[in-house]
């Protein structure tokens, strides 16, 4: 797993884990698609809500997935906060953003599509994270058309088809993990934010004035986590280093 324009990026080790750096953004890869016995171990650390939500899907597929991204994403926390997975407790906004229970230093937050898990993880730092599986493009759907920015349609419109997809994927999942990490999520009108303008930064049009302004509060990066997905992160501030590893589906 790499990410753009990010040569200090490595592997998170044993040692980090359990003291995460203030500076560091650290964040995790795991497949989804597991062995019986692995997706047993999993579901042992839910706890009753999650499966009562994991009941409620249709497709044994998509039921085992979700039970196994939950399991996967108890376990990252439970080794950040020395505790037993079981033991982690969530809470949701009203947008319905979880973070841990009772509130601690510790802010992560999780995308996943298909069978890919992405898990974002950083100390008093707000952040959000968005992976979409390829292709991904619906801009034949007039609703496109409303949730970009005049920056970024100009911008799709304006290189060939072959690129057409991957660069409508980048101001997705860009977009995405923006309005995350922000909390409010699909409750922000999505046209008046721009994630093609400037590198690794997001513009904000401010209706009273009229005019687009940056947005410093945060950073994005896009994140190379496998040739069929999109991925970014979005996190505060300027100041953390990006680091990326892959979590054993048995960790």
């Amino acid at each position: 797993m790499s990410v753009r324009e990010a040569p200090t990026s490595g592997s998170p080790s044993g040692a980090e884990i359990s003291g995460l750096p203030a500076g560091e953004v650290q964040v995790w890869r795991a497949h989804l698609d597991l062995e019986v016995a692995r997706l047993e171990g999993l579901v042992d650390c839910l706890d009753r809500d999650e499966l009562v939500r994991a009941g409620r899907f249709r497709f044994e597929r998509d039921r085992a997935r979700f039970m196994a991204g939950r399991g996967v994403l108890r376990r990252i926390l439970a080794r950040y906060l020395d505790t037993a997975p079981r033991s982690v407790r969530f809470g949701y906004s009203r947008t319905g953003k979880p973070f841990l229970l009772p509130r601690c230093e510790l802010h992560f937050n999780l995308s996943h599509a298909a069978d890919l898990l992405v898990v974002a993880v950083s100390r008093n730092r707000r952040l959000g994270v968005d992976v979409e599986s390829l292709p991904l493009d619906v801009t034949g759907d007039p609703v496109a058309e409303l949730v970009f920015s005049p920056a970024e349609r100009t911008a799709l419109h304006g290189i060939h088809a072959s690129e057409h997809c991957q660069l409508f994927a980048q101001l997705w999942t860009r977009k995405e993990a923006y309005i995350k990490a922000d909390g409010r999520g699909m409750t922000l009108r999505l046209d008046h934010i721009d994630v093609e303008t400037l590198p690794d930064q997001v513009l904000l049009f401010h209706s009273a004035s009229g005019h687009w302004a940056a947005c410093r509060r945060w950073t994005l990066r896009t994140l190379e986590v496998d040739p069929l997905y999109a991925a970014c992160l979005a996190a505060e501030g300027e100041d953390w280093r990006l680091v990326c590893g892959d979590w054993a589906s048995d960790g």
